[in-house]
């Protein structure tokens, strides 16, 4: 699913610069002991942004005898992976190489070509000035969410993730709540009317075929 990383960071709040590099931690204090948390992005691989729900506002993995002491939604997992699909640095690599060629044409005429440009310095510095003015990448594609150890099926990616962005923007995250929003897509199975319900009916049936091959209907010659 695409995402429009701008425009999260804008709904959920997000007034710090936000950039390859940077860490955000977004602390979600609650007066209940035990309770507070935070919601941590991570863009320290340039392309991809993690975003952490974490127990604590620190932005630390707690120690397990102090974790332990959290709630269980707040102890398991919940994170979403997003792939940047079009960062400011590819861009203005592609801008880089169109005019190193050309300088490297007009270095040729002159001195040994001393005066040449740093692609790799200015490039770095260029794209991280543009990203600290505001100009973040604007698509992403979510690749990855879990919540509450809970692998999350791509449909419900859109559902579950605009529902997170309302809950980071409100500084308290329900993974719960999360969780039940993921669970409306979930396509609920019901039997065949020859088999009896077995009351949990999210289960899907399998098909055995020295159960079920026999079920009354016969082949007969044409």
């Amino acid at each position: 699913m695409q995402v429009n990383v701008q425009k999260f960071l804008e709904e959920s709040g997000v007034k710090e610069p936000f950039y390859p590099g940077k860490r955000l931690i977004l602390p979600c204090a609650q007066t209940a002991e035990f309770k507070s948390h935070c919601v941590v992005l991570d863009w320290r691989v340039p392309g991809k942004i993690r975003l952490d729900v974490k127990a604590g506002i620190t932005g630390k993995d707690l120690e397990p005898k102090k974790l332990k002491k959290y709630p269980l939604n707040l102890q398991m997992p919940t994170y979403v992976e997003i792939e940047v699909l079009n960062d400011n640095a590819a861009a203005k690599k592609d801008e880089s190489d169109e005019d190193g060629e050309a300088s490297g044409s007009a270095s040729s005429s002159g001195k040994g070509g001393s005066g040449g440009k740093r692609p790799g310095l200015g490039l770095m510095a260029e794209a991280f000035g543009q990203s600290v003015e505001g100009k973040v990448p604007s698509l992403g594609k979510i690749v990855k969410m879990v919540v509450m150890g809970t692998e999350i099926a791509a449909a419900a990616f859109g559902d579950v993730f605009e529902r997170m962005t309302k809950q980071i923007s409100h500084a308290k995250i329900s993974t719960t709540e999360l969780l039940a929003q993921a669970g409306k897509m979930i396509t609920k199975v019901m039997p065949p009317s020859f088999l009896e319900p077995k009351g949990d009916e999210t289960v899907p049936y399998k098909y055995d075929v020295n159960k079920n091959a026999d079920i009354g209907y016969k082949l007969t010659p044409g």
